[in-house]
């Protein structure tokens, strides 16, 4: 009776483990699968805006550039991390027509969105969880007569 008992459970515990692992790693390839699209959307998207930071260079202060890197700027809200929104922000405030910083400050500022940036695409996490608040979101939009920002 013992022996018949085994000689039916090792099959259906072979079968169990077989599932179960098979289950696990589906749900893995899944899971790695999700985070690697989830990259290259971010890769895709952080690449636009960094082309857009060409409207904010001295020499071209092109206002649709800017009007695009605004554009992305709010796009970023749904995939940026924090920091990447605030050190945006940083930027902006730094390259504002109405402030006055030196060059340094506002190529220092670029090199902080930059690193944010790349922080965020080496990290490899999805956004889980963020501390920004509804106050932190600025709706700017370019100003074609001064060619800057409100």
């Amino acid at each position: 009776m013992k022996s018949e008992m085994i000689n039916i459970l090792v099959p259906v515990i072979g079968a169990v483990i077989t599932f179960l692992s098979g289950l696990l790693m589906w749900l893995l390839n899944e899971r790695s699968k999700r985070i690697h699209e989830e990259y290259k959307r971010k890769e895709e998207k952080y690449s636009e805006l960094v082309k857009s930071l060409e409207g904010f260079y001295a020499h071209s202060k092109d206002v649709r550039k800017i009007d695009e890197f605004l554009y992305h700027l709010r796009l970023g809200w749904l995939y940026c991390s924090d920091e990447v929104i605030q050190k945006a922000y940083s930027f902006l405030s730094a390259v504002h027509a109405d402030r006055r910083h030196s060059d340094e400050e506002k190529e220092r500022a670029a090199a902080e969105l930059m690193l944010a940036i790349r922080s965020d695409l080496i990290r490899r996490k999805p956004l889980k969880k963020t501390k920004l608040r509804p106050e932190d979101y600025k709706h700017l939009r370019a100003n074609v007569n001064e060619r800057c920002y409100q």
